[in-house]
């Protein structure tokens, strides 16, 4: 699945750099390795929608020369970017192979925390038909949360929320 994952990137991106295997052992990135790396895939989550504790769900972080695009929300998704020392305030871009839940449920919260962590970029998000409604209600379902954030006792954060593209 990385391989494919990897050449689906490599199609996106126009790159012919075949993807490095990380060793089982490695579990995080230095900020050196972001900035001289060709193209690591690093498995975040490889869970199904069985809840084991031991398992987060489907998300695949794909790092080219030190641009993380991630494949994939599933829960725990923040937790397992921050694991690997990649940016919490989120990836470049994010791609959702299919609507099922075990793939998405991590979706608010990566829309809502990198936000919060001060995301500086628009975050584009890529996906099948259904996603931009999915990202409408999510939204809507956070909208107190937002404005609070926005307009009440907390410092402003600048508007860098999700742009589908489906």
């Amino acid at each position: 699945m990385q391989t494919a994952l990897a050449i689906l990137l490599s199609m996106v991106l126009g790159l012919l750099v075949p993807p490095t295997r990380l060793p089982p052992d490695t579990a995080t990135l230095s900020r050196s390795d972001l900035k001289t790396t060709t193209t690591k895939v690093i498995l975040l989550g490889t869970g199904t929608p069985y809840p084991d504790p031991a398992t987060s769900g489907p998300a695949t972080a794909v790092v080219v020369d030190g641009r993380v695009l991630l494949f994939d929300a599933g829960p725990g998704v923040m937790r397992r970017l921050k694991a690997a020392n990649l940016p919490i305030s989120g990836p470049e871009a994010l791609f959702i192979t299919h609507l099922h839940s075990d793939h998405t449920l991590g979706y608010a919260d990566l829309i809502l925390t990198s936000w919060v962590m001060r995301r500086r970029a628009p975050f584009p998000v890529y996906g099948p038909r259904g996603l931009r409604r999915m990202t409408r209600h999510l939204l809507a379902a956070y909208s107190e949360d937002i404005d609070i954030r926005e307009n009440g006792l907390e410092l402003p954060i600048a508007s860098t929320l999700p742009i589908v593209r489906s």
